[in-house]
């Protein structure tokens, strides 16, 4: 025998397996469209609720402003283990990213590409260049005021820049250095 149910609408028995109440008309199981779209509202709210406010970010770029840069230099056996040409193993590099996470750097690289991120922030992304001895990093730059928005818009490929910011981990064996600031 069939499992039995009570149509949500008209209090009439059907079938359990039944999409439509035959009694009323009214659909009974949600649609897979429905429901993936439901998952993706709460994917997006929970990404939502996870960021960081503008306050704390501005605490975090503060600290971070603050707090003296570890010993890691972009060059060396960092720039050796990431590079395309490295003899290093996956696991190494895994392990290496594991122990610079979290250290704050103040580096001086070569600049690849610039892009904004958020203009009205004045956030840019960085991409800067792993050729010859130094490592290839993702910085996230954030600008203090317009006189440093001028800066960032203005460098071109080759050009130097120094920043200081948190390693938060590698992308396609580039460093990625977030919550940075350019140092002067």
């Amino acid at each position: 025998m069939a499992k039995m149910k009570n149509c949500k609408s008209c209090g009439k028995e059907v079938a359990s397996s039944a999409k439509v109440c035959p009694h009323c008309g009214q659909k009974l199981k949600m649609g897979m469209m429905a429901k993936l779209g439901i998952l993706v509202v709460i994917l997006i709210g929970a990404a939502i609720a996870g960021m960081p406010s503008d306050d704390e970010i501005k605490t975090q770029l503060a600290d971070i402003e603050k707090a003296s840069p570890a010993n890691l230099t972009p060059s060396g056996e960092i720039a050796a283990m990431f590079s395309m040409m490295s003899k290093n193993t996956d696991i190494q590099r895994e392990n290496k990213e594991k122990e610079i996470i979290g250290k704050i750097v103040q580096w001086t690289l070569p600049v690849y590409e610039v892009r904004v991120t958020n203009e009205e922030k004045g956030i840019y992304k960085i991409q800067t260049s792993g050729s010859g001895n130094t490592v290839g990093t993702f910085l996230e730059v954030h600008a203090r005021d317009a006189g440093e928005r001028s800066k960032i818009e203005a460098l071109v490929t080759g050009s130097r820049v120094t920043v200081k910011g948190k390693i938060t981990g590698t992308s396609m064996r580039n460093i990625q250095i977030e919550l940075s600031r350019l140092v002067n």
